[in-house]
């Protein structure tokens, strides 16, 4: 049997001995600890959105890829590994000559030479950026930033679909950056606009603080969202409300912002942000006049059909696939070249 085209890595491949441990361990888990429920590994083990997405996408477009194979012998020539144990794995292996073309992204670090300067590694051949602005983040290392291409991830639009309820005069209040204060004053605006603000709470690389179910019947009840955050490199949430029909009303400060106590200027709070989808306001004092006019031309927003031509998973997963095929194809035929004493402009 052929390999496929490409491996999706988010899992380290362990020796066999190790993997023959691992699985007697969980047989004889119920005789040592009866009761004890065994826990459930995640499906989609790294950054669940993007993981999930990634898999989910290719699989619905049946492209030719495998997901965090077992044994080696099932590992294709090309990894694309967005979790930093496989991404080093994936590195090992390519320098031993097991691999030939590793992609990393975006994922595995935010600066350049955050996560020990993994993304600075010789051996990655291509690195997925979120979005145009954060390229940035890569500034003083021009290899890096040659090796950068954008693909964002997509959403599930038939889980984030709306559930054809009635809107009440309700409106999410997305709450992931500034302090209290200031999501109380935007809470404020919205009140005076005649709506009730559902708060979410979100902050920056922390996952779990809110469950999905409830975001979603928040947004299925409201007809707008306000969005607070300093900076998005993709802005999933955003994706999720467009997919649930809701423009977005989004503080896009484009100031100083911070990632793990490091500071920086922010391109954007939602990068893909379109007249389909939403508006966006720099102050708390603009909120109000932003809020008014979309509430006021609410029928000339289609965020979820913007979703659907632009961010789906399957939509996103088929740009991934094509991208990386395209690359990995043309970095084969310049080896080849190489290889043959031709040089990189032989023909």
């Amino acid at each position: 049997m052929s390999r496929p085209s490409f491996t999706v890595l988010t899992l380290p491949i362990l020796p066999a001995p190790r993997r023959f441990y691992q699985s007697l361990r969980r047989a004889v888990r119920p005789a040592v600890k009866p009761g004890v429920p065994v826990p459930e590994p995640s499906p989609y083990p790294g950054h669940f959105a993007l993981v999930r997405s990634v898999v989910e996408g290719l699989r619905s477009i049946r492209a030719d890829f495998n997901f965090n194979p077992r044994g080696f012998g099932d590992l294709a020539r090309v990894v694309y590994a967005p979790a930093n144990e496989a991404l080093r794995q994936a590195l090992e292996l390519k320098r031993r000559g097991v691999v030939d073309y590793v992609v990393a992204g975006p994922v595995n670090a935010l600066f350049a030479d955050e996560s020990g300067g993994i993304l600075l590694s010789p051996e990655i051949d291509l690195v997925i950026v979120p979005s145009e602005w954060t390229v940035d983040f890569y500034e003083g290392f021009p290899e890096l930033v040659a090796k950068s291409r954008v693909c964002p991830c997509g959403v599930d639009a038939e889980a984030w679909k709306p559930a054809g309820r009635a809107k009440e005069r309700s409106a999410v209040v997305y709450w992931k950056s500034g302090d209290e204060r200031f999501c109380e004053a935007a809470e404020g605006i919205v009140r005076q606009c005649g709506l009730e603000p559902l708060r979410v709470t979100s902050r920056h690389g922390e996952h779990g603080i809110f469950k999905p179910s409830d975001y979603r019947e928040a947004l299925d009840r409201s007809v707008a969202g306000v969005f607070l955050s300093t900076f998005e490199t993709q802005g999933i949430a955003l994706a999720e409300a467009w997919s649930m029909d809701v423009p977005t009303v989004v503080w896009d400060p484009q100031g100083d912002a911070e990632w793990r106590g490091r500071t920086f200027k922010a391109g954007s709070s939602a990068p893909f942000l379109t007249p389909a989808t939403g508006a966006a306001f720099r102050t708390v004092d603009d909120l109000a006049t932003v809020l008014r006019a979309t509430l006021g031309g609410l029928t000339e927003f289609q965020p979820r059909q913007w979703v659907l031509q632009h961010m789906t998973d399957a939509v996103c997963a088929k740009a991934l696939y094509d991208l990386i095929r395209r690359e990995a194809g043309a970095a084969g035929k310049t080896a080849d070249r190489k290889s043959a004493g031709g040089g990189p402009s032989a023909s």
